[in-house]
């Protein structure tokens, strides 16, 4: 549950009899585990008897937090005492035994829930502390009204809103409730110190709050003050001796004077403008970020304190999943913003480019910023447009924008890659890690001065790629790792009894033998009444620590509860006349996530066919419904999704329920709105993903079910295994810092796995569970698709479909360059600098040059310079390009004048040339078949383009989802759901258009302005033609709807757009 930092920091506190500390992270991840099986109905947390109950536990570390004089013992015994105060308060909630309400601070005590929430700070544990502060319960009649007020303070302070406790500072002494007065000696006294503690919190809200702010010691001078007056001192026979008069006060002074010590330090107001920087737009930015996120986690002030924010510097950060990439990055952007520079942040899907431009632009606003974070990249092709100060894209599609528009870049003084260690090679997924690393290697050459930023939580290499960039750049890169992680998960994987299998198996036979003599005829499939015998109870083994598998000593730190209070129905299939079981993971995964829903708690369940999560979603909303409110926002965009889809019938999302889906068949409508119900406390409890999402969902979930860890591999051979970083990318999904601490993680594995009484864990369930926890979550080596490349060409592979990609991409005929050497600088990529390390660069020459040599063969002599450059910079033969540019000239005159006219320009095009077609939709080809309703294994017909070309007419036109499954030949108005909800059209949009239509249309943009046929062409518009590739995907028919629905963002559906313009021209 802990990872290492944590847990070492639990292991640091001082032993006491009784107690090994060592133990402390095993002893807690095992309390929150059995009240996890409690919850969902598995079995009763029922403390073990001992003489150290959790109580004790936490009372005891908090004296000592509070008294001891060395600071690293009361940090350590802070978070121990916070931490089982947490497991209390939820044993408490799940036993609706919580005590009534009293008074959060008296005379005499200070209420444990107050406490937690500043050991938490004093930490420096603040996703606990914001998690911790949601347990305070206030009641205003139960208490004096300082102490009210305290409680709200520290409230506040939990959950980093610091604003609200200098707003209430200039109003609530004035408001005191009528006859809460009291003139006693006693209260007066208490009601004194009281409102000086609450003024010191008050002081360190505008410290943590304001850059230049002077009296930072007063909050420690009050507290101090406090502390002081809240204990009488007496010197009796030449001792010291001290009457506690107000122990209550007293220790609240000593909790907060250790939360201004944990916490003082860590402001981010208190971080200075870096060299060059402008200290207006610095100071402004602090200030606003400070009101939302004040405090500077400790594993940022790592990186604060390598200056990786200066300019000149580049860094690969490596921290695991929800420890923060996104806020620590914000600090370099801001520093290049302050400098006058521009940035360019890159995600590596779709749903995390929305996701990230969403968060980039709550972080920098518009009114601070000048501009709006934009992920409207290919508005960069058209002339005249400037690069906006952020600008989003996925490293596809910024390849695309350094090929065709690189003076976009000039002012551009950062590159952040998210995600990066996507930059590897997968199996089969070679051309996006080519892209990325030819991404990084053309930015480098157009913008040789700005710095680079690389994000990642998987990255076991960080120094040597990083030692890479230092060389690539020519300036300094850090390599930081940073492990810490604010918020932690408790793991498992699903697990069954080996005895209750067999004995289901054995039932099984004996039925489905009993009904093959009744039926005269065996059966070759297990029978349905077979099948109603595989109904087991589930339990889960959950490692208790980061490594829990101790090799040296043969040895498991884990243990075992019951899941839940409930049989669940596995799989299986006959194999020599035996049962073989299958996890039947989706049913399982419904079920437990079902029992959260009932629960109330927050679960992502991770399915690895998209279809599934829509199955599975309706599946568990079916099996409890409950009444979810819309939001006036989430009304909005109901409306806005009834008038895209042509009636939310054919929306993936039919109303608001407790479970969704979030898959990349969904419109980016359904997608905001399935995060927006799931995000809300009182919104959908159950989302279901794809893994591939995982990396695009930012959603606070105590719950991650993983059903399966296998899926249908992509060359329909069998399965295979999710990737290590896809599990643990998913399993991350569990608790978010800023909104739950703490997460669960539940992996149902493939195949099914038992455990025996009083027996050994087997390899396979060692296997399983390492997966979910392994040593270390860094298990992505780095390595360049180049070498990859080089590799096949060396064996005679030369017609590989990449090869040819990468043959093309480097291809040039600029005169300039070296007949050894390509615009791209391959002797200068990653693979050549790690032939270089191992001392193998003479043969890694050798094969650049067969390379070289290859593009060399192409026959470029009789192609002009600017359509060479544009074949090398799209990665397409030049003589595609050439057949396009013959295409245009042939006929200038009759060019089209519209959007719609060059779409159908470029579907005739196609349809004339077999090779063409081959070349620029090979990798939608499937996408295609599926829009037009055939067979995926199909070949694209000339009667399939133009199919294609009436629904993206129809996208274009402004028709909705339903009209545009029509003109593909679909059934929108089927009695079967599927058919229902445009598979089609949602082929076409989320797949042929983005990833082909749009990208085709840039490079006619490119050929059109290169062949100028304006002048015999009057009615050709300029704008139009750059206009293109945003037009077909966007979905607008003309550069003034285009234009119109830029300029109004609030109009939220394409739909709606064509809808008001037309209003607008009547």
């Amino acid at each position: 549950m802990y990872d290492p930092e944590t847990a070492n920091l639990l292991r640091s506190a001082p032993a006491l009899d009784g107690i090994d500390p060592v133990t402390i992270p095993q002893l807690l991840t095992s309390h929150y585990a059995k009240i996890v099986s409690a919850r969902l109905g598995g079995e009763s947390d029922q403390e073990e008897s001992g003489s150290w109950s959790l109580e004790k536990i936490a009372d005891t570390y908090e004296t000592i937090a509070s008294i001891h004089s060395v600071r690293e013992i009361k940090k350590s015994s802070a978070f121990v005492a916070a931490s089982a105060q947490q497991v209390i308060s939820r044993k408490e909630l799940l036993e609706s035994e919580r005590p009534p309400v009293e008074s959060n601070v008296d005379i005499a005590r200070v209420s444990p829930s107050l406490a937690a929430v500043l050991l938490f700070l004093a930490a420096e544990q603040y996703a606990d502390a914001h998690e911790a502060a949601s347990n305070i319960r206030i009641d205003i009649t139960k208490q004096e009204y300082c102490s009210y007020i305290i409680s709200q303070h520290v409230i506040d302070l939990g959950r980093g809103d610091l604003t609200k406790i200098v707003e209430r500072a200039n109003v609530w002494r004035q408001q005191f409730p009528p006859g809460s007065i009291s003139n006693d000696v006693e209260a007066i006294a208490i009601r004194a110190m009281m409102n000086h503690l609450a003024f010191g919190i008050e002081e360190l809200a505008k410290l943590l709050l304001e850059p230049n702010f002077q009296q930072r010691e007063m909050p420690r001078v009050t507290f101090n003050r406090v502390l002081d007056l809240a204990a009488e001192r007496k010197i009796i026979f030449g001792e010291e001796r001290i009457d506690y008069t107000y122990p209550g006060i007293r220790h609240l002074a000593s909790l907060l004077l250790l939360m201004f010590d944990g916490i003082s330090g860590s402001a981010l107001a208190n971080v200075p403008p870096p060299i060059g920087a402008d200290p207006t737009f610095w100071n402004n930015w602090i200030s606003y970020r400070a009101k939302k996120f004040p405090y500077i986690w400790h594993n940022h002030r790592k990186a604060l304190d390598r200056f990786f924010h200066f300019s000149g510097v580049s860094s690969v950060l490596v921290l695991p999943t929800g420890a923060g990439k996104t806020t620590v990055s914000s600090i370099k952007i801001a520093s290049v913003l302050a400098q006058g520079k521009k940035v360019v942040f890159l995600a590596p899907t779709h749903a995390l480019v929305d996701q990230l431009t969403n968060d980039l632009s709550e972080m920098f606003p518009s009114e601070l910023l000048g501009s709006s974070v934009s992920s409207d990249f290919d508005l960069l092709l058209k002339m005249d447009i400037a690069l906006p100060e952020i600008e989003v894209m996925t490293p596809e599609r910024c390849l695309a924008i350094i090929s065709f528009s690189p003076d976009s870049f000039e002012d551009v003084g950062l590159l952040v890659f998210d995600e990066c260690h996507l930059l590897s090679p997968e199996a089969g997924k070679i051309r996006r890690a080519l892209d990325g690393m030819l991404c990084v290697l053309g930015f480098n050459e157009i913008a040789p001065q700005a710095d680079m930023l690389f994000l990642s939580a998987m990255i076991k290499n960080g120094d040597e790629f990083a030692k890479w960039i230092e060389e690539l750049t020519g300036r300094q890169c850090l390599n930081i790792e940073l492990l810490w992680k604010p918020s932690r998960q408790a793991r498992g994987v699903v697990i069954y009894n080996n005895e209750e299998l067999e004995q289901v198996k054995r039932n099984a036979i004996g039925i489905q033998n009993k009904q093959n003599l009744e039926k005269g005829k065996v059966a070759k499939a297990l029978r349905s009444p077979s099948k109603k015998e595989l109904n087991v109870q589930p339990h889960v083994l959950w490692g208790l620590q980061h490594n829990w598998l101790d090799t040296k000593n043969n040895k498991a730190i884990c243990n075992f509860t019951k899941l839940i209070d409930e049989n669940v129905f596995l799989n299986g299939v006959l194999r020599n006349g035996k049962v073989a079981l299958q996890p039947n993971a989706n049913s399982v995964a419904a079920q437990i996530a079902t029992i959260c829903a009932k629960t109330n708690m927050k679960t992502i369940v991770f399915v690895n066919q998209k279809q599934h999560a829509c199955s599975l979603a309706s599946e568990i909303s079916h099996k409890f419904s409950a009444q979810i409110d819309i939001t006036e926002k989430e009304q909005k965009l109901w409306n806005a999704l009834a008038i895209e889809t042509g009636g939310l019938e054919h929306s993936i999302l039919h109303k608001p329920t407790v479970a969704v889906p979030h898959n990349a068949s969904m419109l980016k409508l359904e997608r905001e709105l399935a995060e927006s119900m799931y995000r809300r406390d009182n919104g959908a409890r159950v989302i279901v993903a794809t893994p591939t999402l995982a990396q695009g969902l930012n959603l606070p979930a105590q719950m991650a079910v993983l059903a399966g860890d296998k899926r249908a591999s992509a060359d329909g051979g069998g399965r295979e295994s999710l990737a290590s970083h896809e599990l643990l990318n998913a399993a991350a999904r569990a608790g978010r810092a800023g909104h739950l601490a703490n997460g669960i993680v539940l992996l149902i594995p493939d195949p099914v796995i038992s455990f025996s009484s009083g027996s050994s864990l087997t390899p396979i369930v060692v296997e399983k569970l390492q997966s979910l926890i392994p040593e270390d979550d860094r298990c992505v080596v780095i390595t360049d698709p180049l070498t990859e490349i080089l590799d096949r060409i060396s064996v005679g592979d030369v017609l590989d479909r990449d090869v040819l990609y990468m043959v093309n991409r480097v291809a040039s005929l600029d005169d300039n360059e070296s007949s050894n050497e390509s615009s791209l600088k391959l002797r200068r990529s990653f693979a050549a600098y790690k032939a270089k390390q191992s001392n193998n660069f003479e043969e890694f020459n050798l094969k650049i040059n067969t390379l070289l040599n290859l593009t060399d063969s192409k026959g470029r002599e009789e192609s002009d310079i600017a359509l060479s450059a544009l074949a090398s910079q799209s990665g397409l033969p030049i003589d595609t390009i050439l057949l396009l540019k013959s295409r245009v000239e042939s006929e200038p005159q009759h060019l089209p004048i519209s959007v719609d006219g060059w779409v159908r320009w470029l579907v005739q095009w196609l349809k004339e040339n077999q090779q063409v077609r081959a070349l620029l939709l090979d990798d939608v080809k499937r996408s295609m078949l599926g829009a037009v309703g055939k067979s995926k294994d199909a070949e694209i017909l000339d009667e399939d383009l133009d199919t294609i070309c009436e629904g993206i007419s129809s996208w274009i036109k402004g028709k909705p989802i339903r009209d545009i499954e029509v003109s593909l030949g679909g059934e929108p108005y089927a009695t079967a759901i599927t058919k229902q909800q445009c598979p089609q059209a949602r082929e076409l949009i989320s797949n042929v258009i983005p990833r082909s239509f749009s990208f085709i249309m840039g490079l006619i943009t490119r050929v059109v302005v290169e062949v100028a046929p304006f002048s015999v062409n009057p009615l050709l518009n300029t704008e139009m033609i750059e206009s293109l590739s945003t037009a077909v995907r966007l979905g607008y028919d003309s550069v003034e709807k285009l234009n119109f629905a830029l300029a109004n963002p609030h109009l939220l559906s394409r739909v709606v757009v064509h809808l008001e313009f037309d209003k607008m021209k009547v």
